[in-house]
């Protein structure tokens, strides 16, 4: 696993760093606006403690994994790859069904809701793809073929509702709502997780730059299909959490629109890893002064991002 890194900065930064020769340490600035890197990176390093006299980038860190990694864990968490579109009228009926919704979880950092209805007016699919619903809900539609191959699999914690069209208010033929209402119990805050800062109340929580990791305990009660026990979306929606059987059917039925990530066991051989890695990382953004992560002031530690 490693750290992928994509710095954002001006025009003009980068024009300093590529006449001084700084930018060729992270082989050059692309369009004159941003660098893409990794950690560990012998040079990543010199490079941020160099631009930092000269300006600020913002960088947004993202983490990779090879397949070795996926294989060795139990549960993996869902990216999604693939959206369908909300109109604005599907868009106003969703949003006023989830106002109405209570919260789960006494927690204001980390309490969500569950959106119990989807809708959409029109919706296409390959027979092989799951789709996200719109670009801001953690609902997931999928058609006839792809509902029977996770019934033939007897996957657990999921089950599959109508997707209502919003103009005439009945059911899409043959597709359909993929809603799970189990959740896990919240997720270790890691060291990867530090608490989001911020003057709005809606905006109160904790990052997820790395992976998900749950005590032994947490997962002994999972299903093949789970909620994350916390808002993961959006400060309101919980993540997705599955079990290894469901991504590799993904890969052995060749379906599309889901990318998996490890989930990651605390106290496992594969956690000391990980944590080694962000570690590092924090400590290396600790002695490059002035540039933002994702926005926001870094502080000394990986505990809060301003």
């Amino acid at each position: 696993m490693k750290i992928a890194l994509r710095g954002s900065g001006s025009a003009r930064l980068a024009g300093k760093l590529e006449k001084s020769g700084v930018a060729a340490l992270v082989g050059g600035i692309h369009n004159e606006l941003f660098f893409d890197s990794y950690w560990p990176n012998p040079h990543l390093e010199d490079f941020l403690r160099q631009a930092a006299k000269k300006g600020c980038f913002d960088l947004n860190p993202w983490m990779t994994f090879t397949a070795k990694d996926l294989a060795s864990t139990e549960f993996h968490q869902v990216r999604s790859r693939k959206t369908v579109e909300d109109s604005q009228q599907d868009y106003e009926r969703m949003f006023d069904d989830i106002e109405l919704l209570p919260w789960i979880g006494e927690d204001p950092k980390r309490r969500y809701k569950i959106q119990e209805q989807v809708y959409l007016s029109k919706v296409r699919l390959k027979p092989n793809q799951v789709a996200g619903v719109g670009q801001w809900t953690a609902e997931y539609v999928v058609p006839g073929v792809v509902r029977r191959l996770f019934e033939v699999a007897g996957f657990d914690g999921i089950e599959f509702r109508p997707v209502i069209n919003s103009r005439t208010g009945s059911p899409h033929d043959d597709y359909y709502h993929l809603y799970s209402g189990h959740a896990l119990a919240a997720r270790e805050l890691d060291i990867a997780s530090p608490e989001v800062v911020s003057n709005r109340a809606d905006e109160q929580g904790y990052d997820a730059l790395g992976c998900l990791c749950y005590e032994r305990r947490v997962l002994e009660h999972a299903r093949d299909f789970n909620r994350t026990g916390e808002a993961m979306i959006g400060f309101r929606f919980p993540g997705w959490v599955v079990r290894a059987s469901v991504s590799e059917l993904f890969r052995d039925k060749k379906l599309r629109g889901w990318a998996f990530e490890p989930v990651l066991e605390v106290h496992s051989e594969a956690y000391q890893d990980y944590t080694n890695l962000w570690s590092s990382f924090w400590a290396m953004l600790a002695r490059c002064r002035k540039h933002t992560l994702l926005g926001r002031k870094i502080e000394s530690s990986a505990n809060v991002i301003k």
